[in-house]
């Protein structure tokens, strides 16, 4: 029986590491064992995700907790408690799940410890140097032996950066399997109505605090964009916590609180909580990559607030929208999205991404009886 250590860090990578812990666990052929590395207090995985994946049993799992500090620090933490934990378990294969500091770390640790290291949602390029997910994606390819991308760029890109094509296995977003899986438990559950909205009925926004918006002038744009986006449908905002302090450290908290027809959750909200908010709003409007494959999935038209994206097919035949912080071309996109007009044919795409079908951890599994 091979060991595999499945390793993610935040949660875009649990949502990788969920589907193919379940899959293998079921193959008799596999040990799997799954290494969640998260900050002090910080839950490691999704409730609901971990329920539906069997990822609850403490054998079949190890939670390290990072101390606070800089991302350098955190990075030495990781890979001297990854060491440990390599040195013990003794693994015939590495698997990282997504590009964060956590998966960076593994990585860097197995590859010196002369352990074979898998890129699970490889090949993904925004070719934004400044983003620090980027170097860490580059980096971690640059030292897997086995690279399973989630999309045809993700092929592209590695093999032209000299990756041999023997090693690149197109087998789809393991993001998708927990979408379809969490769905099919959590379908009947009201969330939209429990927040005091009708399915459709609601703009879902989502930002990142520590991005564009942590600046106050970014801030003041996003607090006009929420005016006038309210004035033609009600907001629902998410995850809040941490922009109310922003508000309140650039003494802006006031005039948010003037705007009409906004909705905000203070309290965390569990996967499946947050997809059915995402199922059920008229448009999703955020500046973070979280849930833009779910709503091309999904049919939801996304407007994302970025100038580059990793996964390029979410534009090229998905719903999401590149729209930078252009307040007027966000506006305008957002008028059409509620009330189609010249850009009709961007937010009516309807088209599934290939092998975004929910079997992407059946397909690694079967790659992983030949190559292991």
């Amino acid at each position: 029986m091979k060991k595999l250590l499945l390793i993610a860090g935040t949660r875009p990578g649990t949502h990788l590491l969920a589907p193919l812990y379940d899959a293998l666990k079921k193959n008799r052929a596999y040990q799997p064992v799954a290494i969640l590395t998260v900050p002090e207090g910080i839950e490691p995985i999704s409730s609901d995700l971990a329920a539906c994946f069997g990822l609850g049993d403490a054998a079949g799992s190890i939670v390290m907790s990072l101390l606070p500090g800089s991302p350098v620090e955190q990075l030495a933490e990781v890979m001297t408690g990854m060491e440990k934990i390599l040195v013990t378990e003794k693994p015939d294969l590495v698997m990282v799940c997504g590009s964060d500091n956590v998966a960076l770390g593994a990585a860097l640790t197995a590859a010196k410890l002369g352990l074979p290291v898998a890129a699970v949602d490889a090949g993904l390029r925004s070719y934004e140097r400044a983003d620090s997910e980027e170097i860490n994606r580059i980096a971690i390819d640059a030292m897997a032996e086995y690279h399973f991308v989630s999309e045809h760029s993700g092929e592209y890109n590695l093999i032209n950066e000299g990756v041999a094509d023997e090693k690149v296995f197109f087998v789809g977003n393991l993001a998708i399997d927990s979408l379809v899986k969490v769905m099919e438990q959590a379908n009947q559950l009201p969330v939209s109505r429990a927040h005091g909205f009708r399915p459709k009925s609601y703009a879902l926004v989502l930002l990142n605090p520590e991005g564009h918006f942590s600046r106050k002038e970014p801030l003041e744009m996003m607090l006009r964009l929420l005016k006038e986006v309210s004035s033609k449908t009600a907001v629902l905002i998410p995850q809040f916590d941490s922009i109310d302090t922003l508000l309140k450290q650039h003494g802006l908290d006031a005039a948010f609180s003037e705007i009409e027809n906004v909705k905000i959750i203070s309290e965390p909200l569990a996967h499946a909580g947050l997809l059915l908010l995402l199922r059920d709003s008229v448009m999703l409007l955020t500046d973070i990559e979280e849930l833009q494959s779910e709503a091309t999935v999904m049919n939801v038209p996304c407007l994302t607030m970025m100038e580059s994206a990793s996964r390029p097919v979410t534009i090229e035949i998905g719903t999401n929208v590149l729209v930078g912080l252009d307040e007027e071309d966000i506006i305008s996109r957002v008028h059409d999205i509620l009330h189609p007009g010249k850009h009709k044919h961007e937010s009516n795409r309807t088209k599934i991404p290939e092998k975004w079908d929910g079997a992407a951890a059946a397909r690694i599994v079967t790659v992983l009886d030949r190559i292991v």
